[in-house]
Order: C-alpha cells, then sequence, then structure tokens
C-alpha cells in the first residue's frame, strides 16, 4: 500500500474516528447491546454500569452452582449514593511454560506441544480499583481507574463532558481508542509477548490525551490527540464502529476502523479493521492489521523516507456450551515485512485454545493453552503455555 492510501486512510479515521471495544468484545456481540451499556466509560472497558448488575445472568451467563455468589440475599454493587460509585477487578493466575532448549541457536518453530518444563510462574496479574465521580448528571464525570497489582499507578484518570447532539469531549490520562482491545495483552493485536510483534497498544499503553467523540443509536465515533514521541509531536488515533442487531441470517454484527499516526524519526502509520458476529450460540470476531515504519538508515540518518510495511491478523471464534461455558479458539499471525510472499524467518503465528466460565456474579476463571511458533533464532517466540486464572470482580 503507497503512502498515499495510508494517509488517506488515516484522514477518514481522524475524521470518522472509533469505539473502544475493551476487555470482552465478545460479550457486546453475544448481548447485541455496546460496550458502554456495561461500562461506566462511554467507549466502553474498566467500572462496570448498574446494568451489569441489574442482567448480570444475561450477560455472563453463569449456572447456579454457588448459591450465595450467584443469587446472595445482599450484595454491593459499588454505588456509595447517586453521585459516587466504585469497582474493583483482581485477576490470579499460574501459568506452565514449556520451551526447548536451543540447537546450535535455532529451535524447532513447528511444535504444537513441548516437553521440557521451562519455569513455573504465579501472579497477580491485575488488581484495579475504580471511582466514578458524576458531578452533574448527565452532563460532567470525573473517572479514576487505579492499579495496585503487578505495579501501582493510575491507569486512566480523566473528566468527561457530555456535549449537545450526542457528542462528547473527555480529557487526562487513558487508553487510546484502537481496535478490538481484548483482555489477552499477549496477542499480537495489543502488545505481544517477548518482543514479538505487536501493534502497541495494550492495557499498559496510556496517555495523556484529548478525546473528542460521538455516540448515536448502534455508532460509536472516537477520535484522540496525544502526545507523540518528539518534542513537537502529536499522536492522532481515532476509530469509528458499530454494533447492530436483528441483521439478516446473523443476531448481531461489529463493524469498525481504527488508524493512528505517531510522528517523529521513527514515523509510523497503523490502519486496522475488524469486525465480527453472532449465530445463536456461536462468535466470531476478527481484526487486521496494517503497519507502515520509516527505517533511518544507520549511515545517512538525514536521507530519504524508506517505510517497511508489516501485517499482523486475528481472528477468534466462541461457543457457548451447556448455557454457561465459553469455548474459545484464537489465532494470531504476524509478518514484520508484510511480504506475505516469503515467510522464511521474519512471521511468526500463536494458536490458542481455552475455556471460559463465567461460575457466578462476580467469579469467573479461565483454563487456556498457548502455542507460539516464530523466528527459530529466538527460543523465546517458541513456546507452549499452560494457564489458569481465576478472576473476581464487582
Amino acid at each position: 500500500m503507497g503512502r498515499g492510501w495510508w494517509r488517506l486512510a488515516l484522514v477518514l479515521c481522524g475524521l470518522f474516528g472509533a469505539e473502544s471495544v475493551l476487555a470482552e468484545p465478545y460479550l457486546a456481540l453475544r448481548s447485541g447491546v455496546k460496550c458502554n451499556a456495561c461500562h461506566v466509560n462511554v467507549t466502553g472497558g474498566g467500572m462496570r454500569t448498574s446494568f451489569v448488575s441489574a442482567h448480570s445472568r444475561d450477560v455472563l451467563k453463569y449456572p447456579n452452582w454457588f448459591d450465595d455468589l450467584t443469587k446472595p440475599v445482599e450484595s454491593f454493587d459499588g454505588s456509595i449514593n447517586d453521585y459516587v460509585a466504585i469497582g474493583a477487578d483482581l485477576r490470579a493466575n499460574v501459568a506452565l511454560l514449556f520451551q526447548d532448549n536451543p540447537q546450535n541457536g535455532r529451535v524447532d518453530n513447528n511444535e504444537a506441544f513441548r516437553g521440557r518444563l521451562d519455569e513455573v510462574d504465579f501472579d497477580v496479574e491485575q488488581a484495579v480499583t475504580y471511582l466514578n465521580v458524576t458531578a452533574i448528571p448527565d452532563l460532567l464525570e470525573f473517572y479514576v481507574d487505579l492499579r495496585l497489582a503487578p505495579t501501582t499507578d493510575a491507569r486512566e484518570a480523566w473528566g468527561l463532558l457530555y456535549l449537545p447532539k450526542n457528542f462528547f469531549i473527555k480529557g487526562g490520562r487513558m487508553f487510546l481508542p484502537y481496535g478490538l482491545q481484548i483482555q489477552d495483552d499477549d496477542s499480537f493485536i495489543r502488545g505481544g509477548r517477548n518482543g514479538s510483534a505487536s501493534s502497541g497498544f495494550n492495557f499498559d499503553l496510556r496517555a495523556a490525551a484529548f478525546e473528542l467523540g460521538w455516540v448515536s443509536g448502534p455508532w460509536t465515533v472516537v477520535g484522540a490527540v496525544s502526545e507523540g514521541p518528539g518534542d513537537r509531536d502529536a499522536q492522532v488515533t481515532g476509530s469509528a464502529s458499530g454494533l447492530f442487531r436483528d441483521v439478516p441470517l446473523v443476531d448481531s454484527v461489529l463493524a469498525g476502523v481504527s488508524g493512528n499516526r505517531n510522528g517523529g524519526s521513527a514515523e509510523t502509520y497503523q490502519f486496522a479493521g475488524f469486525g465480527g458476529f453472532s449465530i445463536g450460540r456461536f462468535i466470531y470476531l476478527g481484526e487486521v492489521n496494517f503497519l507502515q515504519r520509516r527505517v533511518v538508515s544507520a549511515a545517512d540518518p538525514t536521507a530519504g523516507k524508506d517505510y517497511r510495511g508489516g501485517f499482523i491478523h486475528y481472528s477468534e471464534a466462541n461457543y457457548l456450551l451447556m448455557d454457561w461455558l465459553n469455548v474459545k479458539l484464537a489465532f494470531d499471525y504476524a509478518d514484520y515485512d508484510g511480504d506475505l510472499s516469503d515467510r522464511a524467518d521474519d512471521s511468526e503465528n500463536r494458536v490458542s485454545f481455552g475455556l471460559e466460565p463465567f461460575l457466578a456474579r462476580f467469579l469467573q476463571t479461565r483454563l487456556f493453552y498457548r502455542v507460539s511458533n516464530g523466528i527459530e533464532s529466538n527460543a523465546s517466540h517458541n513456546q507452549s503455555i499452560l494457564s489458569a486464572e481465576v478472576h473476581l470482580f464487582f
């Protein structure tokens, strides 16, 4: 794709901008409601709304095994009063990492199972608290997303002002609106793992930014301007999406585009198209990501611009088994130079299979097996990981 097309795509994204489909986008397709129905943030993600508490069974699909957790006589929904509410997420996991020793500096990159247990990790992947203050109902809100583990920092801290005609403006520290922001931060369309290919947009990437958006009916349009890598550079990120219900042949359809331009000497353009659909118990989600990075010549940094392409693909299939168990199969693929006809030693893939049951109103568990096969000279890109997670939330 020529540089002119990249610029045109990014101009369109800047004009029409996108919904930040955060954390669990397959749930939006299953329920047929946009992410801002379940989350305080108008672009989705983070603290949950009272809608989740009132319709938790319909959204989460959990069984009646633990009455004290499933149907408590009394429970806290996060509301302190009509103006102040809090929430929390805790994710703890254990992971068994299997990785072969390199032979002559290389490892086999065509393996589904590896027999050598290299590492066992117990980790608090995430401990997060939320605070939302509605200063003026339907007009002005303040929000803080504070991470307590594995590090302590404010992930998000912003103020939001609702404007006429379904517009809003937000300012502060926030996640930038780009692509399918799935919970799995190791996916190539998120942050990757061990330096693998990635879009770079994960839950560790927050920026001081101003965001302008429009939410109306099935449509969500968002554009953000944040600081770039240099003193005179700015980063522009935008996304536009629609979630439609009762479409012929399917139950729900999601379609969207995202774009990003990051200036500086290592100028980067990114463009993503994402979408999905649900049919009964089956849900599909996918994203394709095109990257174009400026390559600076070490011999002559003042030489003309030379761009190198990149390609990232993600697909996941979800099936609701036994009315409460989500079965997920996901596939990541990345090619570093964007030349899909030549996959000698510059591409990698990852296959994930897992079970994701919500066992009660406040409890979710996950069990996943993931296989990564990448560059033969990098052992950490050729691993198998078996992981189990417990997720508590309100």
